[in-house]
C-alpha cells in the first residue's frame, strides 16, 4: 500500500509540475492537475490540503532531497580547505542542475507574485543553509575560523560560490560546468573565503570539537 501511496504522490507531483510551469502558481488550478493526473480533486486533497501546498511540494521535495545529501557530507576534517573545497564542487553540481536551475527560475518568478516566497525560503535553503552555518560555528570554536557571525560567513561563502556562474546559468547563458572548471572555481572562492576568514590559533589555544546546534538567522 505504501509504494502505490509513493507512486501516486510522484504522478501527482509531475503532472502538477507540468501545470505550473505551464500556467504560473495563479493560474493553475487543482482541477487542472486532477485532470493531468487522472483523478478527482479529492485525491489531490487527500495528499496535498491546499495548491499552495502542492505548489511547495513540487518546488522543494525531490530538489530539497539532493540539497541534504551536499550538505550531510560537510564533515569537519583537518583540513579545512580541501573539506570546502570538496563541498563547493559538489554543491555547483547541484544548483547548476537542470532541475535545481528550473525550481530556482520558478522560485523567483512566484516568489514576490504570489506571497509564497517566505515559505520557499523557510523550507528550502534556510534549514540547509543553517548547516553550514553550524559547521562554520564548529569551526570558529576550533579556531580554524575567526570568531564572527556563523550565518553571515556561511552566506559570505554562498555568494562566492556562486558568484555570475549560477546568475548566468539562470538566464541560459554558456556556463562551462565540467567537473575539473566547477572544481577550480570551488577552489578560488574557498581560497577568497579564507582569505577573509582563516584564523590562525594562539599557539596555547586547544581545538574544541564542532558544535551540535543549528544556527540560523534570527530575522
Amino acid at each position: 500500500m505504501r509504494v502505490k501511496t509513493d507512486a501516486k504522490r510522484r504522478a501527482i507531483l509531475a503532472a502538477a509540475g507540468a501545470v505550473f510551469r505551464e500556467h504560473g502558481l495563479a493560474g493553475a488550478g487543482m482541477t487542472a492537475v486532477a485532470e493531468r493526473v487522472g483523478g478527482s480533486k479529492a485525491t489531490l486533497y487527500r495528499y496535498f490540503p491546499s495548491k499552495e501546498e502542492l505548489f511547495l511540494a513540487v518546488m522543494l521535495d525531490e530538489v530539497l532531497d539532493h540539497a541534504h545529501e551536499v550538505f550531510d557530507a560537510l564533515t569537519p576534517s583537518g583540513d579545512l580547505r580541501r573539506t570546502l573545497e570538496r563541498f563547493g564542487a559538489r554543491f555547483l553540481k547541484f544548483t547548476l542542475s537542470s532541475e535545481a536551475l528550473s525550481v530556482r527560475r520558478m522560485s523567483i518568478a512566484e516568489g514576490s507574485r504570489s506571497g509564497i516566497g517566505q515559505k520557499l525560503y523557510e523550507r528550502g535553503p534556510k534549514p540547509v543553509w543553517a548547516k553550514m552555518a553550524d559547521f562554520m560555528a564548529g569551526e570558529m570554536e576550533a579556531w580554524r575560523l575567526r570568531a564572527a557571525d556563523p550565518w553571515v560567513a556561511a552566506m559570505h561563502l554562498r555568494g562566492l560560490l556562486e558568484s555570475d556562474i549560477v546568475n548566468r546559468a539562470l538566464i541560459g547563458a554558456d556556463v562551462d560546468a565540467r567537473p575539473a572548471r566547477l572544481h577550480r572555481h570551488a577552489a578560488d572562492a574557498v581560497d577568497a573565503f579564507l582569505r577573509a576568514y582563516a584564523e590562525t590559533p594562539p599557539s596555547s589555544a586547544r581545538a574544541t570539537p564542532p558544535s551540535t546546534g543549528i544556527v540560523a538567522p534570527t530575522t
